[in-house]
């Protein structure tokens, strides 16, 4: 865990960005997931943070047919994840 020293500053954490979708009880959320360097997907679900950062970010309705919003950045809490698949439609 990086902890922020006094002044505010945290450390850069080098991770590497994986495109998925992200299924939750009220939506399906494409974009891309980060974790750590050498890390995969799985070990990200179960690390011991509550939630998972996600970048270029696309919320769709639940069965994911219309777009909702858009957004940059989204920390998802990872109690709300019903299942994640990597997307291989999207680039990494």
């Amino acid at each position: 865990m990086v902890t922020a020293n006094p002044s505010g500053f945290r450390p850069q954490i080098n991770t590497t960005p994986y495109p998925v979708i992200i299924q939750t009880v009220h939506n399906r959320i494409s974009g891309k997931l980060h974790a750590r360097e050498n890390e995969r997907i799985k070990d990200a679900l179960n690390a011991k943070e509550t939630f998972l950062a996600r970048t270029k970010v696309h919320i769709f309705e639940v069965n994911g047919e219309r777009v909702l919003h858009t957004v940059d950045f989204l920390a998802i809490n990872t109690a709300n994840i019903i299942w994640v698949i990597e997307d291989y439609s999207q680039s990494r």
